[in-house]
């Protein structure tokens, strides 16, 4: 069953919707994209045998100051060691979960509700576990995927650098395209996308005083891709099963309207949001064999109704 992106509009329920598409059971969302014919693409991608990690590590500096970050213990036992972590599931490189985010106001539902119609009492109750993040090993994010790098694209179009911290240089639609087209990147469904905005290294540029700060900012800006319905409409036209960035959020934040992308792409869609992947040699490597499209794997922790993951993920080129 298809649905074009006018259907979406002018559908019951909260803006942009695509609940029910796949049944009124479905807890897999965009990820239902990813076909077997969808994976073996992405493995007739790989050129030249390259790996590469796209994760930070776990004891990265958390940005949101209600999550703990990493504490680790090596536990000694006689002859041997073990050791206990102990970390919020969003400190670091992640995938957002279907129950991270909801549409915040819905009122035929209540004032949240997630992922095909669970209401907010249910998206927080441990014994339940709809929409949990077991259904992204169900359905591993694993397939073909590219990388659009606007760190390189503004360079070579002498554009001024984003700002990182406030959002106020969105990427627009207009950008992603011809970021593709110069990338030589065509999309088919089923594929992932990921977006390089340089956040990572102006992160790790920042003292360590102004890092730590970060947080008590009166508005906790970031950037990423311009909040607006074309963008959203050349998501779902493109068939894009994930999107992940090196950035806090994936798109612009705060959005300057509602509904945001998290709301539309995690509660409407139920496509995977990735946050903090480190696109740094992955980025490197694009340009050196100038191929940005390439198999990407990755494989959550299996936590039965889990809100979020570290992604364990790589790119082979």
């Amino acid at each position: 069953m298809s649905r074009t992106f006018d259907d979406l509009k002018n559908r019951q329920g909260p803006p942009y919707n695509a609940w029910g598409l796949y049944g009124p059971d479905d807890e897999l969302g965009r990820l239902n994209l990813i076909t077997e014919q969808a994976v073996k693409r992405g493995r007739d991608s790989i050129q030249h045998g390259i790996c590469v990690n796209l994760n930070l590590p776990l004891s990265a500096q958390p940005l949101n100051p209600a999550r703990k970050g990493l504490e680790h213990h090596i536990i000694h036992r006689t002859h041997c060691n073990d050791d206990h972590v102990s970390f919020n599931t969003q400190t670091s490189t992640q995938w957002d979960g279907f129950r991270h985010y909801p549409y915040l106001n819905y009122p035929e539902k209540g004032s949240y509700v997630y992922y095909g119609g669970q209401s907010s009492n249910d998206a927080k109750d441990r014994a339940i576990i709809r929409n949990g993040i077991q259904n992204y090993v169900k359905r591993p994010i694993t397939s073909r995927a590219h990388l659009l790098d606007f760190v390189a694209y503004r360079s070579r179009h002498n554009l001024r650098s984003n700002s990182a911290f406030d959002g106020s240089t969105p990427i627009t639609l207009e950008m992603l395209e011809a970021c593709a087209k110069e990338s030589n990147v065509s999309f088919r469904s089923g594929d992932i996308l990921l977006v390089r905005t340089g956040f990572t290294e102006a992160f790790l540029g920042l003292t360590e005083a102004e890092r730590m700060d970060l947080p008590n900012r009166k508005v906790r800006g970031y950037c990423g891709v311009s909040q607006t319905e074309d963008i959203l409409r050349w998501h779902w036209e493109n068939g894009i099963a994930a999107v992940a960035s090196d950035t806090a959020a994936y798109e612009n934040y705060p959005a300057p309207q509602p509904p945001s992308i998290h709301e539309v792409f995690l509660a409407g869609w139920g496509m995977p949001i990735g946050e903090l992947f480190d696109l740094r040699e992955l980025a490197a490597q694009c340009e050196r064999l100038q191929q940005w499209t390439f198999f990407f794997s990755s494989m959550v922790l299996n936590i039965e109704g889990g809100i979020a993951s570290p992604p364990n993920a790589q790119a082979i080129l």
